[in-house]
């Protein structure tokens, strides 16, 4: 086989073995802070490094407050949410702080359209 074809071969292969469609899909996470004090929530994904707001961020939830995300992912991806007391990260919600604990329940795949509820609470 000569040099080109072995290259395209091995490009093709290479193709092949990427682990998420690049197909963008968008998914919604509706949640309420049911929790007396205000909390910091991220979203993380399970298969690439990134993470919603990311960048060392987090978004606030005060008492009481109900939000809506929308995330832009990409097609089969698994997300997991991660929410924590801002000055108390051992006390935390789905995934913690940085996505550090295993959750079974915090998490959804990503397909357009769907949705999930959660109520952070005592």
């Amino acid at each position: 086989m000569g040099k080109g074809l072995s290259a395209m071969v091995l490009a093709l292969l290479l193709a092949g073995c990427s682990t998420l469609p690049t197909t963008v899909e968008s998914v919604t996470w509706d949640v309420l802070n049911n929790y007396h004090q205000p909390v910091l929530l991220e979203f993380y994904s399970q298969d690439r490094n990134a993470a919603w707001p990311g960048g060392g961020s987090a978004y606030v939830l005060e008492p009481g407050e109900q939000r809506q995300y929308s995330l832009s992912c990409r097609s089969t991806e698994q997300i997991c949410y991660g929410a924590w007391l801002r000055n108390e990260p051992d006390w935390y919600w789905g995934t913690g702080l940085d996505d550090a604990h295993d959750c079974s329940q915090c998490c959804m795949t990503c397909a357009e359209g769907k949705q999930l509820n959660i109520t952070l609470s005592h």
